[in-house]
């Protein structure tokens, strides 16, 4: 083991109980939202079950300012070690085709390592959002520039699209709610929910291959999951709400992974009930 990751392990074992107990301290309003959200997605499930589920999200939402700096900071074969079952996948045959491929991940805690395994089996190209805050913002993308092709930002869907129209490869997480203009409502698990239609409108428009990569996290390690989706490219809600079931499937095998604090239900179909007391609403929430 290299000195760079025996060093983050050791961080991420010191470190993690006290950032999961200042997240927890200090991010009450996305506390309760997380709260709702597995209330909404859960409504089978005792409260003291979700808590459970909850106090875990947390603890991993400590842990991934260091799965962060794992995908910036190792090298590419202490990052490998991190993987399982990497040696599965046939890259070349992944990147072979003329077609483009639209490589789909959710929004985990461990997000930031699932972008650095896109990069490592597809020459990928990634959209991705600016942060707000500027030294955080040039500090992410100077490290991520050096696995991922380009990096894109939500308002350059043309120039995506241009991509795969190209053949190129293009990394896109498809489960926020982004608003009304470029969503349709389909189910998320049972609840109608704003769902962006680009992955459909980038497989009519390209035909280019759908992926849904997600990880397994076992012990300090982590399986790769990658499944090509059939979607059509013909119809919005069925090829959405077939991505939908994939993030719910992949969310069910291990929930306090999953990025809970946002706010996935935020607008809601006409005439309907909100699901997010308005006091979670609100733009700023710390």
């Amino acid at each position: 083991m290299s000195l760079m990751l025996h060093l983050l392990n050791l961080l991420e074992i010191l470190f993690t109980k006290l950032i999961a107990f200042f997240f927890k301290k200090f991010g009450k309003i996305r506390r309760k939202i997380a709260h709702r959200n597995l209330e909404v997605c859960f409504p089978e499930m005792e409260e003291v079950d979700r808590s459970k589920i909850l106090n875990k999200h947390f603890f991993r939402l400590g842990a991934s300012i260091f799965y962060g700096l794992k995908a910036w900071l190792l090298n590419k074969k202490d990052f490998e070690k991190l993987l399982i079952n990497l040696d599965e996948f046939d890259f070349d045959k992944l990147n072979e085709s003329s077609q483009g491929s639209l490589i789909l991940i959710p929004h985990t805690t461990d997000l930031e390592i699932t972008g650095r395994v896109a990069a490592l089996m597809f020459d990928v190209n990634a959209m991705a959002k600016k942060q707000k805050n500027k030294l955080v913002n040039n500090f992410i993308f100077s490290w991520r520039g050096k696995y991922f092709k380009k990096i894109l930002f939500p308002n350059e869907v043309l120039k995506s699209m241009r991509l795969l129209q190209k053949g190129e490869s293009l990394l896109y997480l498809p489960d926020q709610d982004y608003g009304y203009d470029h969503s349709i409502f389909v189910p998320y698990f049972n609840v109608p929910t704003l769902t962006v239609k680009f992955p459909s409108i980038a497989k009519k428009r390209s035909g280019c291959k759908v992926y849904y990569l997600y990880l397994e996290k076992i012990k300090n390690r982590f399986k790769i999951i990658l499944k090509e989706l059939n979607l059509s490219g013909d119809n919005l809600y069925e090829d959405l709400s077939l991505l939908n079931k994939n993030i719910e499937s992949s969310i069910k095998e291990q929930p306090e992974r999953y990025l809970w604090i946002h706010r996935r239900f935020k607008h809601r179909p006409k005439n309907s009930q909100d699901i997010y007391d308005e006091s979670l609403l609100r733009k700023r929430l710390y």
